[in-house]
């Protein structure tokens, strides 16, 4: 039988390339790749079937954060060791996150945040020097991190049958990305990225076409979602990039633990999430539920394997199951990246699904938020009636939900995410922060 790779399985089992290497962020800012650096129109229709990207690396600035840029390269763009201390320390505090780092990160493992036009940067990697050219370094372009998570969220949105929701995301990203911005910000990262590779010619991008929509309520779960995180032009753009990196993450590691169980024929449980942290029955219900999905997701890749008549090694379905636990971690949904983990939902997540919840200027009780929003369309087990909802009353004592959900609300009021009217009146808006 043919030795099966994860991509083979992951296509077919969730849609998309699901691998522990673009696990993270990496969705995120490879959706954003597709937004930024398109050459044609903003998320184009189904209709057209080659999408091209004008990839650009940054690898200048990069490598000057990563301490690996020569120094007849530093002299010609900046000033003296004052500056190259400056830009550096301030591209240190862009750097995005990248799951389980246990040694000093290589340059090609540096990658900026979002936060504006000009800091969007495709994957590169060092090769060796043409002949010749002894100790010189040639940057090439290709995927290393940037693996097809943020592809196949592209996929889903520009797949969307709802025309009008199709255009307000649209909307939504021109607004995000601006052609014309003139913040400091932006000036600095188009200086810098001058100085790195990028394509003379827009690339046909090989991944995006392979993926597998399907138009369920899960893909129009992150449509919902993006829609209303865009939607929120009051808030920063900053908030508004946090945000859409966060729900892309947090989106893919639902849809990866629903389709797996689905694949199973099994009912999906939903994540029972801790956030009181003092029931020790709860804390060992959501560390029993992780092991639960992660082994949904190996049981489903071996059988996703027999149906192809192959076989997977371990080691592809550790990448496979590693994307799910690696994400999960970065977008604020597990309490640590090793160790004894559980869920919970840290500032980062909490805030990225309340923009997710709603339009602008909305409010919603804080009772539907946890129950019809976080419980129904989410998953996550939260409070009193999301657990009646996913039948688990019958093995657990109900005020243990109560409580959990009694500390979820001030913690969310600490926060600024929660106003209190009264006893009976809870609302949750985004605009409350401000």
């Amino acid at each position: 039988m043919p030795n099966l790779k994860g991509p083979d399985i992951t296509k077919e089992l969730f849609g998309g390339i699901f691998d522990s290497d673009g696990a993270g962020h990496f969705p995120g800012l490879e959706l954003i790749n597709f937004i930024v650096c398109g050459s044609g129109e903003i998320l184009p229709g189904p209709e057209v079937k080659e999408i091209k990207l004008i990839r650009r690396s940054h690898d200048f600035a990069r490598r000057l954060v990563a301490g690996r840029l020569p120094p007849d390269l530093k002299s010609k763009v900046l000033l003296n060791e004052h500056s190259e201390n400056a830009v550096a320390h301030l591209l240190h505090c862009l750097e995005l996150e990248a799951p389980n780092i246990t040694k000093t990160k290589s340059w090609e493992r540096t990658h900026f945040f979002p936060y504006t036009r000009s800091l969007v940067h495709w994957d590169a990697r060092s090769r060796s020097s043409a002949k010749g050219e002894k100790g010189t370094i040639k940057v090439n372009q290709e995927r290393r991190y940037l693996r097809g998570g943020g592809a196949f969220a592209f996929s889903v949105l520009r797949h969307d049958p709802d025309q009008d929701r199709l255009n307000s995301i649209r909307d939504g990203f021109r607004s995000l990305y601006p052609s014309e911005t003139n913040t400091p910000l932006e000036t600095l990262s188009a200086a810098l990225l001058k100085h790195g590779e990028i394509d003379k010619d827009a690339v046909i991008d090989l991944v995006e076409p392979q993926t597998r929509i399907r138009n369920d309520k899960l893909e129009n779960l992150y449509r919902d979602g993006i829609k209303n995180v865009l939607s929120h032009d009051n808030l920063s753009s900053v908030q508004r990039v946090k945000a859409v990196m966060n729900w892309t993450g947090f989106w893919l590691v639902i849809l990866e633990a629903t389709r797996a169980a689905e694949h199973l024929n099994k009912s999906w449980q939903g994540l029972i999430v801790d956030c009181a942290g003092v029931h020790p029955q709860l804390r060992r219900a959501s560390q029993k539920c992780l092991k639960v999905q992660l082994s949904n997701i190996e049981d489903a890749a071996n059988l996703e394997a027999k149906i192809q008549t192959g076989e997977i090694s371990k080691q592809q379905i550790n990448r496979i199951k590693g994307f799910f636990s690696n994400t999960a971690g970065t977008c604020g949904l597990l309490n640590a990246a090793k160790g004894r983990r559980h869920f919970t939902l840290k500032l980062h997540i909490v805030e990225a699904l309340v923009l997710a919840s709603a339009e602008t200027q909305t409010e919603q009780t804080f009772e539907d938020f946890v129950s019809k929003w976080l419980g129904e369309r989410c998953g996550l087990v939260l409070g009193r009636n999301s657990a009646s909802g996913h039948g688990m009353l019958n093995a657990f004592d109900a005020t243990i939900f109560e409580e959990n959900e009694r500390q979820f609300a001030e913690q969310m009021k600490a926060t600024g995410m929660l106003r209190v009217y009264s006893d009976a009146t809870r609302m949750v808006s985004a605009e409350i922060t401000q």
